[in-house]
């Protein structure tokens, strides 16, 4: 949801303290936030566009379990998913994907409402490309059941970043001969080179 000024004054920028009781509503959790520039990294840096979760709202979610907690929500109305990340210093973020400001016109400093849940933490969203090759091939698929949640996103992450067609099929061939050796694609390209 977007908000213009009045409702930015009248609206407050932390949560409560818990789940909120939103009747019947699928979201649990929400929080009006700022999209802030957030730097990750330590010889390389790489910025991305996130919002901080209020120190509030850390009580009530389960941490101590997964450290990195999935969740899937809404941002001005636009679905994600994903999880919040911890910072060094205690904070924890979650990144603003593009979507958001292809779908919003939001961008750094702009105020925004996150409503989510807690998600599966095991979910894993799978690119029909990938499914398929996993489908065809009985030996590359034991070890895909084998592979963590974590290590599965992996390998799903780099198929899905594909902008083409033929750079998705190089990006299958690449995770099946990873997953099939039992090997990380960091390892598979270090061989390459």
């Amino acid at each position: 949801m977007l908000l213009d000024a009045r409702q930015r004054a009248s609206t407050p920028t932390s949560t409560t303290s818990g789940p909120r009781d939103r009747g019947m509503s699928y979201f649990t959790h929400d929080f009006v936030g700022e999209i802030a520039l957030h730097g990750v990294g330590k010889s390389r840096v790489i910025t991305y566009k996130v919002l901080f979760m209020p120190p509030s709202l850390e009580a009530d979610l389960p941490f101590k379990s997964y450290p990195r907690l999935r969740i899937e929500g809404e941002i001005a109305d636009v679905p994600v998913r994903g999880a919040w990340m911890p910072v060094g210093d205690g904070r924890r973020y979650f990144i603003v994907s593009p979507d958001i400001k292809a779908n919003t016109g939001l961008d750094v400093g702009d105020e925004v409402e996150m409503r989510f849940r807690v998600d599966d933490q095991d979910y894993v969203d799978m690119p029909d490309a990938l499914q398929f090759a996993l489908n065809a091939d009985d030996a590359a698929s034991a070890r895909w059941q084998d592979l963590t949640a974590g290590k599965k996103r992996m390998f799903t992450n780099h198929v899905f970043s594909a902008k083409t067609s033929p750079t998705e099929q190089r990006r299958v061939d690449e995770a099946m001969a990873a997953i099939k050796e039992g090997i990380t694609l960091r390892e598979l390209q270090k061989r390459k080179k």
